[in-house]
């Protein structure tokens, strides 16, 4: 008589094999799914600089100077001869374009820059992007920021513990 069937040392043996070829094809869909995400975040964050950047530049490009710049509790001096390069962190800044209030505002609210026109310390509702951890403005000359005609901005964002960072140099026709 012949018996048919397997072995317990034929199971645990395809067994074994079986849960490692499982755990292969696991941890590639998961690196996979790494990659994804991580080329994901990064072309969201540079989508979203240059939108925000193409938008500040379109609007910077009428302006005649920077009235107004802050970071957080602290406000910056238009006046002062700041020097060319130099890299100044601002949640809020203000472009004037026309009268005294009239301006363009963009301003970091948790993650979130805003946009709106009017007083230079206005509190703007529309919203521009997400994910950013950072803007700075920086002049091209050294000048104060009332007399700036150029400046470069910079954003920094993050989104899942990614950083990307973008800038741009504008210059101001009205001046």
């Amino acid at each position: 008589m012949k018996n048919k069937g397997f072995t317990m040392i034929e199971l645990l043996v395809s067994l074994g094999i079986s849960s490692l070829v499982i755990g292969l094809i696991f941890f590639f869909f998961i690196s996979n799914y790494k990659v994804y995400k991580s080329v994901r975040n990064e072309s969201e964050m540079h989508f979203q600089a240059q939108y925000i950047l193409d938008f500040m530049s379109g609007k910077l490009i009428d302006c005649n100077s920077m009235s107004f710049a802050r970071y957080y509790t602290d406000i910056y001096s238009m006046t002062k001869v700041r020097s060319a390069g130099e890299e100044y962190p601002v949640n809020k800044v203000s472009f004037k374009f026309a009268g005294e209030s009239e301006n363009y505002v963009f301003h970091i609210v948790d993650k979130t820059i805003r946009y709106g026109i009017g007083e230079k310390d206005i509190n703007p509702t529309v919203e521009l992007g997400n994910y950013l951890d950072g803007m700075y403005v920086s002049l091209l000359r050294d000048e104060s920021f009332q007399n700036a005609k150029a400046v470069r901005l910079k954003l920094v964002m993050n989104k899942d513990g990614q950083m990307y960072e973008a800038s741009q140099a504008v210059y101001m026709r009205n001046n």
